[in-house]
């Protein structure tokens, strides 16, 4: 009989294989096509640590301690490691934190391989809809934020811990070893991770079948914990919170906000999300109870389930500790924010491998076809709604990515901008996005700059006219008739502006007094232009309309009467650009 091709054989394989792919390339793809090369929010206090990396005078300290009630210290060693191979580059860092979940990954494929006989295409069904909860974009902020590379990490610790005692290969003292070295590395990494070692203790009851042996390990473990949250309380101390509710409005949000964070990673409804949340815990404590009910007849089935349960366990502490962290905040905060479902979307990939071992496992359920068909359906509504949500995701970074954009354009010009109140207070102001305290991103500009890590734009060219129309100031319009404002007036400009048949325009219009070659204030360029596509024949001019409203206070710089000019930074050339017209204004008394 002549044998099948080997190329026949392993086509489906390959098949197969590639579906695994499909999570993992649609990250890969949201990351570049979202991800920005721009230091936001938290991230401006690395730029500290460099400059003591770099002059000799880091210490322990300055790695250990709090950073908002959280001990980042392996974090901090990671940014300093990363900031110095590649000049701080922060897409390294969005990649680092994707690696991190690949490995990640594979773990939890290779604990639901060890607690599975066949693997057909039910446990690939399984293990697909787990790859498509792992890498939901439901958790966008931190596929996109360099400084939630903790996240990734803690869950590599906890995943790592549950498959080393989960492993029949290595001796019980050296799992315990291996995995007390991971959780103490998620410990130090963020407050969540010393949620590692209660969450493992279902693992670690496991190791032996000796009661006596798993006494001494359970104490070993319980001593390792309390040794760790000793030494991370050292100098700990808690924020106050300021929220006004009685004892049963505060329970209620503490009630409400938990649910949803454990919804998050499925949906944004606030009408839906607190009962989805009920669902997802009913299930996980339905679960548990069905293999403590079969303990005695059913032995293997806690030896199969018990890495799923420590890593839901583990996923619901996460939560618990979040909530009582941010639950001031509202509850629908949760919802709103994904920044918190790295952790929380572990507890639904438990329930759904748990299930899927009882499936697979029980006589009952094995001799009956309806249990895999339930599975199958409840796996279909999963993935339209992390269909829904990841489109969602996708519709909040298109708006997200533009004004980082903004903020690293105004980043790259910061040596032109002046320490004005605009650029301090203003709503729209670019640098907003960046952080809320302009001080804090110009010291880290200038440690930056002391350790050769980042230079910004010098040496710019300022045109005194164009060949080409790059936009106008049509409002105020010019004449020589100035614009008389007093102290309590404030001034709207309105304009347009372009780069000629360029494929990128401009995403801001920057304004200058007098001759001045610095800027006081911006201007946001996207507003619907439909007019000026109409007249210049492009319809990448849709979007080229500006319009900002600066009080008076934020204009006027002491200096008297002033003119004012409105500019595009053209990166191709290093020049400014003005555009038409200017506006002369007076500045009266009251």
């Amino acid at each position: 009989m002549a044998q099948k091709s080997s190329s026949f054989v392993a086509f489906p394989a390959v098949i197969l294989w590639l579906m695994y792919l499909i999570p993992i390339l649609g990250v890969t793809g949201f990351i570049i096509c979202f991800g920005v090369n721009v230091p936001f929010y938290d991230q401006w206090v690395v730029p500290a640590l460099f400059e003591k990396t770099a002059t000799g005078i880091l210490q322990f300290q300055d790695l250990f301690e709090l950073h908002n009630n959280h001990r980042i210290l392996f974090p901090r060693l990671i940014f300093i490691g990363l900031g110095f191979i590649s000049s701080w580059n922060i897409k390294l860092e969005l990649f680092l934190s994707l690696g991190l979940a690949i490995l990640t990954f594979i773990l939890l494929y290779k604990i639901s391989v060890s607690s599975s006989k066949n693997q057909n295409y039910f446990f690939h069904f399984n293990n697909l809809l787990t790859a498509l909860i792992f890498f939901s974009l439901a958790q966008s902020e931190n596929w996109l934020w360099g400084f939630q590379i903790a996240l990734f990490l803690i869950n590599f610790c906890v995943i790592l811990s549950c498959f080393i005692l989960n492993n029949n290969k290595i001796q019980p003292k050296t799992k315990l070893l291996l995995a007390a070295i991971s959780c103490l590395i998620a410990t130090f990494s963020s407050s969540q991770g010393l949620m590692s070692w209660l969450a493992l203790i279902p693992g670690v009851i496991v190791i032996s079948a000796s009661g006596h042996q798993r006494k001494k390990y359970l104490i070993f473990w319980i001593t390792l914990f309390a040794i760790s949250s000793l030494i991370y309380s050292i100098g700990y101390t808690q924020e106050p919170k300021t929220i006004n509710l009685s004892l049963l409005e505060k329970l209620l949000a503490l009630i409400q906000f938990f649910f949803n964070v454990i919804a998050a990673p499925l949906t944004n409804s606030q009408n839906f999300s607190m009962w989805i949340g009920i669902i997802i815990i009913l299930n996980f404590i339905f679960l548990g109870s069905y293999c403590l009910i079969n303990l005695k007849n059913k032995k293997y089935l806690i030896k199969l389930c018990s890495p799923w349960f420590s890593i839901g366990i583990f996923s619901i502490l996460c939560s618990i500790l979040i909530t009582l962290g941010r639950y001031n905040y509202g509850a629908n905060y949760a919802i709103y924010t994904s920044r918190y479902t790295t952790h929380s979307l572990l507890l639904i990939i438990a329930v759904i491998q748990l299930w899927f071992i009882i499936i697979s496992e029980d006589n009952f359920f094995k001799r009956n076809y309806y249990p895999k068909l339930i599975y199958s359906f409840v796996g279909g509504i999963l993935v339209c709604l992390i269909g829904v949500k990841s489109e969602i995701a996708i519709a909040q970074a298109q708006t997200d990515v533009i004004n980082k954009q903004r903020g690293e354009t105004c980043l790259e010009l910061i040596n032109y901008l002046e320490d004005s109140k605009f650029f301090k207070t203003h709503p729209e102001r670019c640098l907003l996005r960046l952080s809320k305290t302009t001080w804090w991103i110009q010291d880290g500009v200038k440690q930056l700059q002391s350790v050769n890590l980042r230079n910004w734009a010098n040496h710019i060219t300022f045109k005194t006219e164009s060949e080409q129309l790059y936009g106008y100031i049509d409002f105020p319009l010019s004449s020589d008739q100035p614009l008389k404002l007093k102290p309590q007036d404030s001034v709207t400009f309105k304009g347009w502006a372009i780069f000629p048949q360029q494929q990128n325009q401009p995403q801001l219009v920057f304004f200058s007094r007098g001759n001045q070659r610095s800027f006081f204030a911006q201007a946001n360029i996207g507003l619907n232009s439909p007019d000026i596509a109409q007249v210049l024949d492009s319809t990448l001019y849709n979007y080229a309309r500006w319009e900002v409203t600066i009080p008076t206070v934020q204009l006027h710089n002491g200096l008297g009467n002033t003119t004012v000019k409105a500019w595009v930074y053209n990166p191709n050339g290093n020049e400014f650009i003005p555009l038409k017209g200017e506006v002369k204004i007076i500045f009266e008394k009251d």
